[in-house]
């Protein structure tokens, strides 16, 4: 991962800091709303013996994705961080 180079002619470490924050929670937000969309076998059983297999495994990766692209997003808001200190 390339992160930013914090210097005087380019954007400011508070507002990179403050964006990539922003995004982070927008993204852990985005998870918690996940986690709540109603997901039951019922609503695929009628498609095929292996859709509700698939689709458990499908939103497993969706959480994983969506996991992955926070943590990302955290280094960067960290790395930003520690020019403000």
């Amino acid at each position: 991962m390339i992160l930013p180079a914090i210097h005087s002619n380019g954007t400011s470490a508070k507002c990179l800091t403050e964006g990539y924050t922003e995004a982070r929670l927008a993204v852990e937000a985005a998870i918690n709303q996940l986690s709540k969309v109603e997901f039951n076998a019922r609503d695929y059983y009628i498609q095929n013996n292996g859709a509700w297999t698939s689709a458990v495994a499908e939103r497993m990766s969706l959480f994983e994705k969506l996991r992955a692209v926070a943590s990302e997003l955290a280094k960067i808001e960290e790395h930003c961080a520690d020019f403000i200190k």
